[in-house]
């Protein structure tokens, strides 16, 4: 999005799956070991910040450091309805996205919490979005993002039920695609479009065209749960980097862990 592609200019660091629910999660250092319904931690909206206001608008600042604590979400951006998505930053050394994000000289590791519209009509030679646009239902994003080419689906659609709702969990990888590093975890995919990899249209994406392209090179893998938030479709993404170190790995998964709800 436009906001990883400034992000990339600055920080030369990368922008921004692992298989979890419904697979081994215990060989998966980074998928949530939470219940289907957590406990409720005692901070709410009221309490939390708002990730994308943190030192100033997002879209205005890109990638800001946020402090320990907790923190929440709008994530359709619609401030006329109560749908919030709360989480908690473990440590310092996470920055602002939509959700968090932490680089390394190594590689990266993020949580993505979003709503998806759309996707590309193919990740490497056709960043259209698709038209007519995906349904609207969990089922038919999962779908979309099944055959969406040239990913290679690790973890095949599942039912579960993640932070309390009905959903639908999958994961992918990029393959090994013809690629040239240009920095520490950033580079271009040679033979696609622009050098880019693209895919999901989120909520802060508004010009056709624009999507999600953070993947710094094959082997970046991609965890989704696409939950049924009261007729909302919710995503929560969490991106993995080739070569994340595992410290980081932990601290995400203590992010998705702590990942409620409010409708």
């Amino acid at each position: 999005m436009r906001v990883v592609r400034s992000a990339r200019v600055v920080t030369l660091a990368v922008l921004l799956a692992m298989t979890g629910c419904g697979s081994d999660d215990e060989d998966d250092p980074a998928a949530p070991t939470a219940s289907s319904t957590p406990p409720r931690p005692s901070s709410t909206t009221s309490t939390a910040q708002d990730v994308t206001q943190v030192g100033c608008p997002m879209l205005t600042c890109g990638f800001t450091p946020l402090e320990a604590g907790s923190y929440f979400i709008d994530p359709d951006l619609d401030p006329s309805t109560p749908l919030r998505v709360l989480f908690d930053i473990p440590t310092e050394g996470w920055q602002r996205w939509i959700g968090a994000a932490k680089f390394s000289d190594s590689g990266h590791v993020a949580v993505s919490i979003t709503t998806v519209s759309n996707v590309v009509s193919d990740g490497c030679s056709d960043h259209s979005w698709t038209d007519p646009p995906i349904g609207q239902g969990v089922d038919d994003l999962a779908e979309a993002l099944t055959a969406l080419a040239p990913f290679e689906v690790t973890s095949a659609p599942q039912d579960v039920s993640m932070y309390g709702y009905p959903g639908v969990h999958l994961a992918w990888t990029v393959p090994d695609l013809p690629f040239e590093a240009v920095s520490d975890g950033d580079g271009t995919f040679t033979d696609c479009a622009d050098g880019d990899l693209m895919s999901w249209v989120a909520a802060v994406d508004t010009e056709p065209g624009d999507a999600f392209y953070g993947y710094t090179g094959p082997g970046y893998l991609e965890e989704f749960w696409l939950l049924d938030v009261d007729g909302t479709r919710v995503m929560i993404a969490a991106e993995q980097s080739a070569g994340a170190p595992v410290d980081d790995l932990e601290e995400l998964r203590t992010i998705l862990d702590s990942i409620r709800i409010e409708p």
